[in-house]
């Protein structure tokens, strides 16, 4: 069965949020129940929280050569209404009601709803088509990465082989299921025989914590938001005896923080691993070795086992000097298909050929570490979640506002013209709800015009000082 070993069957695959375990034979068991109510090969949105329900029906979807979208349960009405426009899926579930003249509620299912489309429409699927992922936070883009069965085992087999995952490794669901750095948390545990422990709570519960060490977990995976608050809570407070590592990716951390965190792990006896990645690479591109963040905190380390990264210049030749800028490149069995738009695009096959151009300015040194340096696109990385800005100002201006969005990651800066009456308090809260961005990220800022250059193109260089 799909990431499941059946040497691994008496052992527990999942302790629930209620404390109820699972076994790898029990899990099996609901795959099977879930998965033969299906038609094969269509199309599934899978609205769903971190629950036990959640992972069977992903589980079930792979196994059974269903196609499921994971998308966030909070997901803004309108985005949601825009995606099953463009994407005519022939299932829904979800735990909140879906109001759509095409689809009728057909059965409760644990602590949700399956709603089936009531228009026939057949979809085309590419025959290696296994998992679509969204890839640029909640701004509305219909834009989806597509995966195959091979992206997501091998992901999680590099994943496993370098974080030295084994059937006593136990992780905690610290971070959302439909996101992908959360996902391959599950993957790779799950691949390797381990066990996930289901946490409704945050980091800044106490309920958290306690379970970690209620349930005795291993792991812990977290985004620099995460790091920033156990940061202020003290991370030397800690009483987490069970943890042996402790992962992060989901965008960068500065460096001063990563050492200052590694020497307090150090000191509990944590490997603390920096890590790289990118929904189009199923997850995870690159990693910093526990043994090496004291000396090169500002790094994200080295390719993935079975995968390779190189430096290319702006005429898309191999750099090979060390410490020589260019975009960064990356090859593997991980990396996607390539891109979904249109329901008519799932039927096309593989256009990335095994290669990812990550947008990312990078070098290597002299022992092959990898250091990023900017962005030569347009996305940002907001507490873990991926945002296009050029999406962003394309959903503010249908709200008929002239904007331009700049940002770094964990900040958004949104600048509108002076032509309107506006509440920015209100406005902000507004655009928080819409693409599932704490406000705390968000800055308004109201101008008589942008800065251009002569070519009449914006200046994003004034706006960034």
């Amino acid at each position: 069965m799909f990431l499941i070993n059946d040497d691994h069957l008496d052992k527990t695959a999942i302790i629930c949020n209620d404390g109820n375990i699972i076994t790898y034979k029990e899990l099996k068991k609901l795959i099977e129940n879930f998965g033969n109510n299906f038609e094969k090969r269509s199309l599934i949105f899978l609205l769903v929280p971190n629950k036990l329900y959640s992972i069977v029906s992903y589980l079930a979807c792979l196994e059974y050569n269903l196609i499921p979208v994971l998308l966030n349960e909070r997901i803004h009405n309108d985005q949601l209404i825009n995606l099953i426009e463009i994407y005519k899926p022939k299932y829904i579930l979800s735990e909140r009601k879906i109001i759509h003249y095409d689809y009728l509620k057909d059965v409760s299912l644990e602590e949700s709803n399956l709603f089936i489309r009531s228009k026939t429409y057949k979809t085309n699927l590419h025959k290696n088509l296994a998992l679509l992922l969204t890839t640029s936070g909640s701004t509305g883009s219909p834009k989806l990465v597509k995966l195959t069965k091979e992206n997501i085992v091998s992901n999680a087999k590099s994943i496993s082989k370098y974080l030295k995952l084994g059937c006593d490794d136990r992780a905690i669901t610290s971070l959302p299921f439909y996101y992908s750095y959360g996902l391959s948390v599950i993957n790779s545990h799950l691949f390797s025989g381990g066990s996930i422990v289901l946490s409704k709570s945050s980091m800044m519960e106490e309920k958290f914590w306690n379970k970690i060490n209620g349930c005795f977990v291993t792991s812990i995976a977290g985004v620099p938001y995460n790091y920033d608050m156990l940061l202020r809570l003290g991370i030397d407070n800690l009483k987490i005896p069970t943890v042996k590592k402790m992962t992060q990716a989901g965008g960068k951390l500065g460096w001063e923080k990563v050492k200052k965190i590694n020497d307090s792990l150090k000191l509990k006896g944590i490997d603390f691993y920096v890590m790289y990645g990118q929904t189009e690479a199923t997850a995870r591109i690159s990693y910093l070795p526990c043994e090496s963040v004291d000396k090169k905190p500002k790094s994200i380390g080295i390719p993935i086992p079975g995968g390779k990264l190189w430096i290319e210049n702006k005429k898309g030749l191999k750099i090979s000097e060390t410490m020589i800028i260019g975009e960064m490149v990356y090859e593997g069995p991980n990396v996607s298909m390539g891109y979904a738009e249109s329901v008519e695009s799932l039927s096309v096959g593989d256009v990335n050929n095994g290669v990812l151009r990550t947008g990312d300015l990078a070098y290597f040194d002299e022992e092959g570490y990898f250091f990023i340096e900017g962005r030569n696109n347009r996305f940002i990385k907001v507490f873990g979640n991926r945002i296009s800005l050029n999406s962003l100002e394309k959903l503010i201006a249908k709200k008929g506002f002239d904007n331009i969005v700049i940002g770094e990651d964990d900040k958004i800066i949104i600048y509108i013209k002076k032509t309107k009456r506006v509440s920015i308090e209100n406005f902000i809260k507004e655009i928080s709800e819409e693409i599932g961005i704490n406000m705390v990220a968000i800055t308004i800022k109201q101008v008589d015009d942008f800065p251009r250059l002569d070519s009449g193109k914006i200046n994003y260089k004034v706006l960034n000082t």
